[in-house]
């Protein structure tokens, strides 16, 4: 865990407390982050915050901003609302006045995500960043806690802090809450594919090249062969389109398989429940995903090197007596993505031998592996 406090002016040493001087009144709000891209939101927050919120909604207020990173204990029931109470007992210990938990567990009201919540008792909110929009999230995220900060700052029966953020973010709407101590509940209209979208984004597919290191290293050794391989030289040259695009097409299919079924990355609902059925359903399309996105930025890199590397290493003359006529690009390309496609397959049995947790930490956040075991 690691926290970082700044003000207005910076970074600030020690803890600062809600005061009223001379100058007008000070507040401290503390945001509590998940690992991953939540931290990395809430990083930019508490730069940016206390410029936003200086002097609102009342001439002298000024704003501290606290932030603490950490993989959440959730309580409450599996839509993970229940964070609000995880912030207002994190205040009260820490002190803070208010506090807002940025989490990367999804959250859903009626089939539409949750985006946001906010307790005037409890003097604390939370903000579901899976739901946020996928290009630039922050600045929504931004857009949001201002709003719920100065919706709270306000107090009840001023509607002009949320008029204000509905107006920034018109894709939003109040939606009723389920439970008596939540005042504000923000639900996006953009739908399970913005939140799908969401987690995939907060798993960083693109790290899974990097989190394979060992299938990265078979898949190498495999194209290395293969390159310099007098049969399959002929084999690039003599096989269709058709038949390089069905191995292409068989070789990510056999990887993503391969990773799912070895490291047990499909879940299956404990409970028989609708709504654990429906987050299953939605755990699992975001696994998919995340591992066809990886592969494929996987794949593609690979084939580029492989071409390349062909082109540098198999002499002209050479492939063109393999395959008993002139070589082209053509030939090389092809060569490059039947060798791809081989080691690709080849990639995954060497995935077979990367550590469980670091597979699932590439393909999911720690926080989602965390709440599957539960």
């Amino acid at each position: 865990m690691w926290v970082v406090l700044m003000g207005r002016e910076g970074i600030s040493m020690g803890r600062l407390v809600g005061q009223t001087g001379g100058r007008g009144q000070r507040i401290v709000v503390g945001l509590l982050a998940d690992p991953g891209l939540p931290t990395e939101i809430a990083r930019r927050l508490a730069g940016e915050l206390p410029g936003l919120l200086a002097d609102q909604p009342r001439e002298g207020m000024r704003y501290e901003v606290v932030m603490v990173s950490e993989t959440l204990q959730r309580g409450g029931d599996s839509r993970g609302d229940r964070l609000v109470d995880l912030a207002a007992q994190r205040r009260e210990e820490e002190g803070w006045d208010f506090a807002v938990c940025l989490t990367d567990l999804p959250v859903h009201k009626n089939g539409r995500p949750v985006v946001a919540e906010l307790s005037r008792k409890a003097a604390a909110a939370v903000l579901v960043v899976p739901a946020l929009k996928v290009v630039n999230p922050a600045e929504q995220a931004r857009d949001i806690v201002v709003g719920l900060i100065l919706e709270w700052v306000a107090g009840e029966g001023s509607g002009q802090p949320l008029d204000r953020l509905e107006n920034r973010v018109p894709s939003l709407y109040q939606a009723e809450p389920d439970d008596d101590d939540i005042d504000v509940q923000l639900a996006s209209s953009a739908g399970q594919w913005r939140m799908l979208a969401g987690m995939v984004r907060v798993n960083r597919p693109w790290r899974l090249v990097l989190g394979l290191r060992n299938a990265l290293a078979a898949a190498v050794a495999t194209a290395a062969f293969g390159l310099v391989s007098s049969p399959v030289w002929q084999v690039s040259a003599e096989m269709s389109t058709v038949r390089l695009w069905v191995a292409n097409v068989v070789s990510l299919v056999a990887i993503i398989g391969w990773l799912v079924a070895n490291h047990q990355l499909w879940q299956r609902p404990k409970v028989p429940d609708p709504r654990e059925r429906r987050r299953i359903r939605l755990y699992n399309a975001a696994t998919l995903l995340t591992l066809a996105i990886g592969v494929l930025v996987s794949y593609g890199v690979l084939l580029v090197g492989n071409i390349f590397t062909g082109w540098f290493v198999v002499v002209p003359e050479v492939f063109s007596k393999a395959i008993g006529r002139p070589v082209s690009f053509a030939d090389y390309f092809r060569l490059a993505w039947l060798v791809s496609s081989l080691a690709t397959i080849g990639g995954a049995l060497g995935s077979g031998l990367e550590s469980t947790d670091t597979v699932r930490s590439a393909t999911w956040g720690r926080r989602y592996q965390k709440n599957r075991q539960n």
